[in-house]
């Protein structure tokens, strides 16, 4: 019984004691913050404290914020310096630690405790871009307590003084009190020539603050630069900056190897020329035009071959039927490799819309031979200089994206790099002062096709168009991308009927009359092209979704059961 009284009574006297002990608690936190003609703050803040020895021991902390996130999701980092730090008017030891978004100072010393009672703190230090800067005015708005005290806070002043006299009646003064995001109003503020003043007029609970806003004219405070604000903006964002580095040097880099190797000599004089250029086949005249190859190529390589009698082409739906006449031809660059694969010993072989390794082989065998003989020597693709700008380019994203960039800032980076990178990959293949000259050829046979007007024709004064003219041209008109208009013109002088009667002897279609409109005889000269491309293409690298598939389609097949 005596044990349970004894054990009573110490719970009382440890009440009794927690009863005497006072709150600790901020009596007074308050802020002198002076603007500077620059836009810098200087501010003092007095901040007088209860200690009780529970949590104020050896002295207090408080935290400032530096780092922020704009609406974009950029960096933003503002200046903090501490100018001095007192107690009771007298120097206090203190220390600086990094926090995740800011600084903290650690007022006091590890090895001593203070007394309890009342001590007043001051803390002066300096800050910069703060202000914010808008159309009409310009303004403060400032967070004089901060919302992270664990103390309540009796009353809380604030007192803002501009770097001139502006005149109360131009400027506006409010203010936002309660934990964050709150918009309560226990507040009093008045405006004073060159300045205001603020004053809580309700107690602070823990968590809570008092924030204030100081609106003033503009020209008050110098506003920082375009310059100022990239620079700031580069300081902050060491991602951005290394994205607009990265940007810039690809950029450069493209620019200088195209200055250099990528400018085509200057084009000859302009006229039409009514031969395709000497010994060249479609084919070769189209590889040279596009400084590659496709499947237009293929297909005016067959088309030329059914023009010089080598072989018939006879077309059914998409399906395209190839017959050997047997006939001795003289063969273009690359023409007879392609055919003995194409025909691999036989007479007759076939195109449609499937993979064919034959096709395959002959697109591969016409492709290596006009690389071999045309590129390096006609013009140089200068492609070393694309490879290594997009390994910068990848490398620059990358570096954006780790150095941890805001989403805009790595899509607009990515965007504009790529947009060099398809740029140059189109101006920096260059022409040999040989290929320029050979292009001007070209260039001239194309004008003499594809010119449709009549006025154009009149001046061109170009050879009579007969059905011989017609069918040895269609092939280069083919590989020029101008068939339908050389066929529109033989069609204007001999009728439409004659346009399949000229191809007629190498070309036919799946009727009497299918190909006796203009239209028709264009539409299946270019699905030519797309079933040689379709055939010559292996499984994997063409994609079936987006309704571009089919059953059975892509590799693979067999069967199976279950079991």
């Amino acid at each position: 019984m005596r044990r349970v009284l004894r054990q009573m009574l110490g719970a009382l006297l440890a009440l009794a004691c927690v009863a005497a002990a006072g709150e600790e608690k901020i009596v007074d936190f308050a802020a002198d913050i002076a603007i500077a003609r620059d836009g810098a703050l200087a501010v003092t803040e007095t901040i007088v404290v209860r200690a009780e020895g529970a949590s104020i021991k050896r002295g207090i902390l408080r935290d400032f914020p530096t780092a922020y996130t704009d609406r974009a999701g950029n960096a933003v980092r503002v200046p903090f310096e501490v100018v001095a730090v007192r107690r009771n008017g007298a120097p206090e030891p203190y220390a600086l630690e990094a926090l995740s978004n800011g600084v903290r100072i650690r007022i006091g010393r590890a090895d001593v405790f203070i007394d309890r009672g009342e001590h007043r703190y001051e803390i002066a230090y300096r800050t910069a871009r703060q202000l914010g800067f808008f159309a009409a005015h310009d303004e403060l708005y400032w967070n004089v307590t901060g919302n992270g005290w664990t103390f309540a806070i009796d009353r809380a002043r604030a007192r803002v003084t501009l770097p001139q006299p502006v005149p109360a009646a131009q400027l506006s003064a409010e203010a936002y009190t309660g934990p964050f995001g709150a918009r309560g109003g226990d507040y009093s503020a008045r405006v004073v020539d060159g300045g205001a003043e603020y004053e809580t007029t309700r107690r602070l609970p823990p968590h809570h603050g008092l924030t204030i806003v100081l609106a003033f004219p503009k020209g008050v405070v110098a506003a920082p630069s375009t310059l100022d604000r990239a620079s700031w903006f580069v300081q902050d964002n060491v991602g951005a900056g290394v994205a607009l580095a990265g940007v810039l040097a690809v950029w450069a880099f493209l620019y200088w190897r195209w200055d250099r190797i990528g400018r085509d000599p200057k084009p000859g004089p302009r006229f039409p020329r009514y031969e395709p250029p000497s010994l060249m086949s479609a084919a070769a005249v189209r590889f040279v035009d596009k400084m590659s190859f496709d499947s237009r190529c293929f297909a005016a390589a067959l088309l030329g071959l059914g023009a010089r009698g080598y072989l018939k082409i006879h077309q059914n739906g998409d399906v395209f039927a190839l017959e050997r006449t047997g006939r001795d031809v003289a063969f273009g660059t690359g023409e007879k490799a392609m055919a003995d694969k194409l025909f691999g010993g036989g007479k007759v072989t076939q195109l449609q819309k499937e993979y064919d390794p034959s096709v395959y082989a002959a697109q591969k065998a016409l492709s290596d031979a006009l690389e071999h003989h045309y590129a390096d020597v006609l013009f140089r693709r200068n492609r070393t200089p694309l490879v290594l700008a997009g390994l910068g380019a990848v490398a620059t994203v990358a570096g954006a994206i780790v150095l941890r960039s805001s989403v805009p800032v790595v899509i607009a980076t990515a965007v504009v790099l790529a947009t060099a990178l398809l740029l140059f990959a189109y101006l920096l293949p260059a022409y040999t002062q040989q290929g320029r000259k050979l292009k001007d050829e070209i260039d001239g046979l194309r004008l003499y096709l594809g010119v449709a007007e009549g006025d154009n024709l009149a001046r061109l004064q170009n050879p009579r168009l007969t059905p011989e003219e017609f069918a040895g041209k269609l092939p280069y008109a083919l590989a020029l991308g101008v068939e339908k208009t050389w066929a529109d013109r033989f069609a204007a002088v001999l009728g439409t009927a004659a346009v399949a009667q000229a191809v007629s002897h190498y070309y036919t279609g799946s009727s009497a009359d299918s190909l006796a409109d203009v239209g028709s005889l264009s539409s299946s000269l270019g699905e030519l092209g797309t079933t040689a491309s379709a055939a010559a293409s292996p499984p994997g690298s063409d994609s079936g979704s987006g309704g571009g598939g089919s059953s059975g389609g892509g590799g693979g097949g067999g069967g199976g059961s279950g079991w």
